[in-house]
C-alpha cells in the first residue's frame, strides 16, 4: 500500500476554528490555579478542630482564661 504523501497545510485548521480554541482556552490560566489549590488541599490529611494549633496572640495581649 503507498503511503500518502505529508502536506502540513492540509491540517492547518480554519480562522473561526483557531479564534474557537482561542476563546476556549483563555479562561485557563484564571481556572487553573484554583483547579490546582483544591486538587491539593483534596489530597492533604483530614485534620479536625482539636487538632489545629490556637492561634498565635499578639505581644502584650492576655489570654482568657
Amino acid at each position: 500500500m503507498p503511503r500518502k504523501t505529508y502536506d502540513p497545510l492540509a491540517v492547518i485548521p480554519s480562522p473561526e476554528a483557531v479564534r474557537e480554541r482561542l476563546a476556549e482556552t483563555l479562561p485557563l490560566p484564571e481556572r487553573l490555579p484554583i483547579l490546582l489549590d483544591l486538587a491539593e488541599r483534596l489530597r492533604l490529611p483530614l485534620t479536625t478542630a482539636d487538632t489545629v494549633p490556637a492561634p498565635a496572640q499578639p505581644k502584650g495581649v492576655a489570654r482568657a482564661s
